[in-house]
């Protein structure tokens, strides 16, 4: 089977976007398309798909586009065009409204319509964006706006000492934040920007912009038209191009889909198979276990943290319980997803002391002695208090934690409070658990009739307890209240909210 695909986006006002959602799903349907149609008031954004036969010479792909570009608007859509072999939505259709066809999290609060002519950056086409990067000076940055686990796998790497700048993103709406903290250095540099098809460029060149970086450019049509504009792998560009479809990755020159890319969902293939070694000079990806060189991302290999997607080796993932991102390797040996019947009593508190350490007290954003964590600071305190900055924009900021010798990303900080803190909670009601079931055993080999117990399997409790801990503080209902005087804070056990 044969697929033709297009990725595509425009800003442009849509008076009704419920009204344009039905005529569009309508229309896809009718056309036999399948992918993704997102609509907002300030424009549309998408992805979509449908199969072609050698027996017939109807293209519903084609006929759509057709119709989009007699709609007033939608005369200079950038389609970017590809095929492919793997169904990249199955039989899925998706149209519906957003409140942004990129989400920021808010950022634009004028309309990305107006933001985007006020202060969005320069459009380079891929040959002057190619001539930029060759012949970039000291001052100039370039900034990857993907995710994180899209610049592993692919990025532009030029030779001569530029490299991207790459955020630590596990989603969008996490740039503004960190525009804010890095746009003071860059206000005198030449700023670049990519993403995978400029949607998000528009964007995140507004948010610099606005923040007084006065020289931004970024490539048109993104990643996928520089591919297109060097299609034999001579330009800047190396290793893949992520999409957001079951083909995973884009290559040039292209190679076949790998079994394990369109079948996200498989079992894990046994050990070394699929392996990359060192020789692939094209795979740029690396396993965030061993570091060999591998670049197959795959949707049963997610971080037990964020829930992002992990660049780990078959190798690497036979002997892993869970895996664990870049950005909280640190967490690798006390934070897992699965606690019931896969841990003792001791290893269970061995990771609850790890996490007590990375949990600072409530009110205070450091715990005591070594380093805080300076949560939303964008800086690094010492145990004298003093700060440390960066020095440019190009610098990773991480922190320490409260003498646990551990560290993360900047824009992490916060997450990792967080995830650590409800964690901790499940961490106790696992310990209530299997000590209640230590005592259950304990009391039935004293019976007459007494078996030696059941086994552990961690499925004979409910979570009680964790239904009945704060939301908020992680402590137990009973003396949540008593603890958080003066805070508004809300139970699980009853919904309510409590001061």
């Amino acid at each position: 089977m044969a697929f033709h695909i297009a990725l595509f986006y425009k800003y442009t006002p849509i008076p009704d976007p419920v009204a344009f959602v039905v005529t569009q799903s309508t229309l896809c349907s009718k056309l036999g398309l399948t992918g993704r149609l997102l609509v907002a008031a300030e424009g549309i954004n998408g992805t979509l798909s449908c199969e072609v036969s050698s027996s017939s010479s109807s293209n519903g792909l084609q006929d759509w586009i057709d119709h989009m570009t007699s709609l007033p608007g939608f005369q200079d859509v950038d389609w970017k065009l590809s095929d492919g072999d793997v169904a990249p939505f199955g039989e899925t259709l998706t149209v519906k409204v957003v409140n942004e066809i990129v989400a920021t999290g808010n950022a634009n609060a004028n309309g990305a319509c107006d933001e985007i002519a006020n202060y969005g950056g320069r459009h380079l086409s891929p040959q002057e964006f190619h001539s930029a990067l060759t012949n970039a000076s000291k001052n100039t940055v370039l900034i990857d706006v993907r995710n994180t686990f899209e610049h592993a796998i692919g990025r532009f790497e030029t030779g001569s000492g530029l490299s991207a700048l790459e955020p630590k993103m596990r989603a969008f709406t996490e740039f503004d934040g960190w525009c804010e903290r890095v746009a003071p250095s860059l206000t005198d540099k030449k700023v670049l920007l990519y993403c995978t098809g400029g949607v998000r460029c528009e964007t995140a060149s507004c948010m610099l912009t606005r923040r007084g970086v006065g020289d931004v450019s970024q490539l048109r049509g993104g990643i996928h038209r520089y591919m297109d504009a060097f299609p034999d792998g001579d330009g800047l560009w190396r290793g893949k191009n992520f999409v957001f479809d079951n083909r995973v990755s884009m290559s040039t020159p292209p190679q076949p889909q790998q079994q394990e890319q369109h079948q996200p969902r498989i079992p894990l293939p046994a050990v070394g198979a699929g392996d990359v070694t060192d020789v692939d000079v094209d795979v740029v990806g690396r396993c965030v276990e061993c570091h060999i060189k591998y670049d197959i991302l795959s949707g049963n290999r997610i971080c037990a943290v964020c829930r992002d997607l992990v660049l780990v080796c078959p190798r690497c993932a036979t002997g892993l319980r869970e895996f664990h991102c870049g950005a909280h390797q640190a967490l690798k040996h006390a934070f897992f997803v699965f606690l019931d019947g896969n841990f003792t009593v001791k290893q269970l508190e061995e990771q609850r002391t790890t996490l007590v350490q990375i949990v600072p007290p409530r009110g205070r954003r450091g715990g005591g002695g070594g380093v805080g964590v300076g949560v939303g600071s964008g800086k690094t305190t010492d145990a004298a208090g003093s700060d440390q900055g960066e020095s440019n924009g190009q610098k990773r900021e991480t922190d320490g934690v409260a003498g646990a010798g551990l560290s993360f990303p900047a824009a992490a900080r916060r997450d990792v409070v967080r995830a650590c803190r409800k964690q901790l909670v499940k961490i106790d009601a696992a310990l209530e658990r299997k000590r209640d079931r230590d005592r259950d055993r304990a009391r039935a080999k004293q019976g007459p009739n007494a078996t030696g117990g059941t086994e552990d399997t961690g499925n004979n409790y409910p979570d009680d307890s964790w239904k009945m801990r704060c939301r908020s503080c992680g402590l137990h209902e009973t003396v949540c209240s008593k603890s958080r005087v003066g805070t508004l804070t809300r139970c699980a056990a009853n919904r309510s909210r409590q001061t």
